[in-house]
């Protein structure tokens, strides 16, 4: 097939799950033999798209391919839609440039990739497969963070009616949804009335996160990722309240050590007290993870699959991780979940005095992720049910 792939902007170091999914899945889509292309409308940096295997790259901000006049293309969005268009503030020049590059690669389907995406395929015939690589619901991402005795968590809820109604109005625009789990696929149908979603459970780069040799600090745990993202605030939050209390107070050289970028000023507060340290915008986090005991993934809110959780088993790290966190996951994985403060604090004591146990889980966390989750499968997934909806489609033409 030949698919062009749109994401504003391909960041580096990658920060985001968007940012991550995206490119191995149109990598691995190139090495199964894809024709695969990248649109941005910003120059990506050349690291971001090293190793791709594109077909082709296309740029707004260079005018590559140009920018065709509305008859062209000419832009089809219910009254709903424009609504949401205007609200992102999406140009309807980059919309018609997205149906210019599609035409210039004689693309099967356009695949866009992140949050105020959908506009952009308000320009392409129907002909072409529309596909939103959504990854999470986010209606169920904003409620999940809601408190309801906490007054601070409810300006959550204006973002979740927001994005459940955009979701709603492109919904007929959809061809496929891709999403990371069957709880994310469950979401659509109920809040969005969207169908035809398919399951891409995220996969990892195994040759690139290895396991290694470093010495680790003793007594030590580590937590990565985006810093102004409300579940990895929220996670950070809960365990330094309810759970590093009682691990401080049992050993008190224990150290808990953050990496991420873009951090709040909560975040920041907690820094430089009580065995918590925070790392800022490490571009590369593999030896700074594997220099720690073990990797704690405490989260209480948000879904989908956490591409941290597959980055720390194909590392060989033990790992602790809240109930949520497993959800969703293929095959059983090798990862306590304890529950109640009580319970993470016992179980991550008992593994800092443990050396094998620690190293027969990281084991077995890579065992398990690379049978699991390799990005390869999830391509295949996806092209699949792709061709499915040509095979509707051409039936319906019949």
């Amino acid at each position: 097939m030949r698919l062009l792939f749109v994401k504003e902007r391909m960041a580096w170091p990658r920060a985001s799950g968007h940012d991550v999914h995206t490119f191995y899945l149109m990598q691995a889509m190139a090495q199964q033999g894809h024709a695969v292309a990248l649109a941005t409308i910003t120059p990506p940096p050349p690291e971001s798209v090293a190793g791709g295997g594109f077909e082709a790259e296309y740029c707004f901000d260079d005018q590559h391919p140009p920018v065709p006049d509305e008859a062209a293309f000419p832009v089809h969005l219910s009254k709903s839609q424009e609504k949401f268009r205007n609200y992102w503030g999406t140009d309807p020049a980059r919309i018609r440039w997205v149906a210019a590059a599609a035409a210039d690669f004689r693309a099967d389907g356009v695949v866009v990739s992140g949050l105020n995406v959908l506009p952009y395929l308000g320009a392409l015939p129907a002909t072409t497969a529309k596909v939103w690589y959504a990854a999470d619901e986010w209606v169920w991402h904003h409620l999940s963070q809601v408190r309801p005795l906490r007054k601070s968590t409810w300006s959550e809820i204006k973002p979740a009616i927001v994005k459940g109604l955009y979701q709603r109005a492109y919904r007929k625009l959809l061809d496929r949804v891709w999403v990371v789990s069957n709880a994310d696929a469950k979401a659509f149908r109920w809040i969005a009335g969207i169908n035809n979603s398919d399951v891409l459970p995220n996969g990892v780069d195994a040759d690139h996160y290895q396991p290694g040799t470093e010495e680790q600090y003793p007594n030590s745990c580590v937590f990565w990722g985006r810093l102004d993202f409300g579940p990895n605030i929220q996670a950070v939050e809960w365990f330094t309240k309810n759970v590093w209390p009682k691990v401080r107070a049992a050993v008190p050289t224990a150290k808990f050590q953050i990496y991420g970028f873009q951090p709040t000023l909560a975040i920041k507060a907690l820094a430089g007290r009580d065995g918590i340290e925070l790392g800022i915008d490490l571009p590369d986090i593999r030896s700074a993870v594997r220099s720690h005991e073990v990797v704690v993934l405490p989260f209480v809110s948000g879904g989908g699959i956490k591409n941290k959780l597959l980055e720390a088993a194909a590392l060989a790290m033990p790992i602790l991780a809240s109930p949520r966190v497993v959800t969703g996951l293929n095959g059983r994985p090798p990862i306590p979940t304890p529950r109640s403060p009580g319970e993470w604090a016992d179980r991550l004591i008992r593994l800092w005095r443990d050396r094998e146990e620690r190293r027969k889980l990281g084991q077995e966390a890579r065992a398990w992720v690379t049978e699991h989750h390799t990005w390869a499968a999830a391509a295949r997934v996806a092209v699949e049910g792709l061709k499915g909806e040509r095979i509707h489609e051409a039936v319906a033409i019949v």
